[in-house]
């Protein structure tokens, strides 16, 4: 038996593929979306990462015993390395700066922290390229970011 169907006057168009064709639509967009909050996510966790290595490199450079701006360049690397674990220790020294300035935010002069006196600032501010150390890469938002951080202390 052969059944035709026969479409009836003021009945309801058919609806079949419209949800396929609506899911191709959205389903990019959402990707899209959730992958750009990762990221923004991601950002904000490597600037915790970020900060507390300048606070590390400021704890080292306040103290009497320090007497240049490589010790404190190697205590904030040794501190991206510890937590950066997946990127080899090359690039990240690569894709970091670290300086250090005195109250003013003039750098200090030929690096030597013996200069400074007892009771003054020392800044350290710590830039890392962001690409470096991202998860998601080549998406358009935060290409060629960087995360900088700044402490300030006093010198003991």
């Amino acid at each position: 038996m052969v059944t035709m169907l026969v479409k009836r006057p003021g009945s309801a168009p058919s609806r079949r593929g419209v949800a396929a064709v609506e899911c191709a639509i959205v389903a990019p967009l959402l990707v899209l979306l959730v992958l750009g909050a990762i990221d923004v996510g991601e950002y904000a966790n490597v600037y915790q990462k970020v900060s507390d290595a300048s606070r590390a490199g400021a704890r080292v450079a306040v103290q009497t015993e320090t007497s240049s701006n490589s010790q404190v360049s190697t205590s904030v690397l040794d501190y991206l390395q510890d937590t950066f674990p997946h990127v080899a220790p090359a690039t990240l020294a690569a894709a970091t700066n670290v300086s250090v300035a005195d109250a003013t935010g003039n750098p200090i002069a030929g690096g030597d922290l013996t200069s400074v006196s007892s009771g003054s600032e020392l800044s350290v501010t710590v830039t890392l390229k962001y690409d470096f150390v991202r998860w998601i890469n080549h998406l358009p938002f935060l290409d060629g970011s960087d995360v900088v951080a700044t402490t300030i202390m006093r010198r003991e």
